[in-house]
């Protein structure tokens, strides 16, 4: 086990940066998500940490150990990637117990290990197939059980589960979040998956465009978003945003719109912090945050119009058109709104978000 130190480390490509002055501390014995979209530097971060990239600047540390000139092999670093990357005419044996054979580990432990791996991952009883008389999820365990046998310090995962299909997928998160707890060895698993990040992970770095743009726990990203951007990639469905006036009436704050005047709540106009006099801001609210109604309620309320119900199973998503977007809400089955009808929204205030409207920083 180590805790991973990223430091001041930035990776160019020729002229362009991937990777800009990123710093990160990953805890010993945790589980930390690196989310992004592509092309955020997600990748790139965790090549340079398995010594397969060059870093163009900084330090990397595996506990008191620069690791920045250390070649790939004596980083005691596992990887398990997206394409599996199995020996197509070797048993599952074989590439389980691969990484052993190069270390010139004897016969006995190579056996002990592999066979224990294989337990683990509940693949013990195809120790004899090839890759090619395994399924996706199957051969995705073997890729994973290879990492095991190594036991190494870190754990690298490169988006591992992403083009298995979606039930598998889901089986496959709750697999290597149990494996992880079992082995406690530090993980680091790199996704553009929102979901599996929320789901998986201790911590979650959130990346875009090559900088780290919030670190925290899942609930910590979720419920209290550094900006806008962060907000809106993460959670599904997505935040609805308004742009709104900021409207100073008394001791209070409102927000304004078109289609609603709502207030803030005391200590949310305080976070405001003076951001009446910018005269715009931006309200984010999740589709959970907001209640919808076929009949006006007493307090401060959003009015729209029905535009498409979609059923989700268990769920109902409303989007409602207003003056100049649409949002959506999320609501039962049960609903009885038609499209085309006027409907009502009530806001959740100690849900909700501001944020600027320049820059998309969070006041709350």
């Amino acid at each position: 086990m180590a805790t991973v130190t990223i430091k001041n480390v930035w990776k160019y490509y020729g002229d362009t940066p991937a990777v800009k002055d990123l710093n990160i501390t990953c805890p010993d014995g945790s589980f930390v998500s690196i989310l992004g979209p592509s092309g955020c530097g997600k990748s790139s971060t965790m090549r340079m940490l398995a010594g397969l990239e060059h870093i163009s600047a900084g330090d990397i540390h595996f506990d008191d150990v620069r690791i920045n000139d250390l070649a790939p092999k004596d980083r005691d670093v596992a990887m398990v990637f997206e394409n599996y990357a199995l020996y197509p005419h070797k048993t599952v044996f074989e590439n389980i117990a691969n990484p052993l054979r190069l270390r010139k580990a004897d016969d006995t432990q190579i056996k002990d290990r592999v066979t224990s791996a294989a337990k683990l991952l509940e693949i013990d009883h195809l120790l004899e197939r090839r890759p090619h008389e395994l399924s996706g999820g199957q051969k995705q365990r073997v890729a994973i059980g290879r990492a095991i046998v190594r036991e190494p310090k870190l754990f690298l995962f490169d988006e591992p589960i992403a083009h298995l299909d979606a039930k598998l997928r889901a089986h496959m998160r709750g697999e290597i979040k149990h494996l992880q707890r079992q082995l406690g060895t530090t993980m680091i698993y790199v996704t553009h998956d929102q979901l599996e990040a929320l789901s998986m992970a201790d911590y979650i770095a959130v990346m875009h465009d090559g900088e780290l743009q919030q670190w925290g726990t899942p609930s910590e990203i979720f419920n209290h978003p550094v900006n806008a951007w962060v907000a809106g990639f993460v959670g599904e469905p997505a935040m609805n945003f308004l742009t709104c006036d900021v409207v100073g009436e008394g001791d209070g704050v409102n927000l304004k719109h078109k289609n609603f005047e709502i207030p803030l709540l005391p200590h949310q106009a305080r976070q405001l912090n003076g951001a009446a006099a910018l005269g715009t801001a931006r309200m984010g609210v999740r589709p959970d945050a907001l209640d919808i109604s076929m009949t006006k309620p007493d307090e401060a309320s959003i009015e729209g119009e029905i535009f498409v119900n979609e059923l989700l199973g268990g769920d109902l998503l409303v989007e409602v058109e207003l003056a100049d977007s649409r949002i959506r809400v999320k609501t039962t089955p049960e609903f009885v709104g038609n499209p085309g009808e006027t409907c009502h929204l009530t806001v959740n205030r100690d849900k909700w978000h501001v944020f600027d409207a320049g820059d998309g920083h969070a006041y709350f």
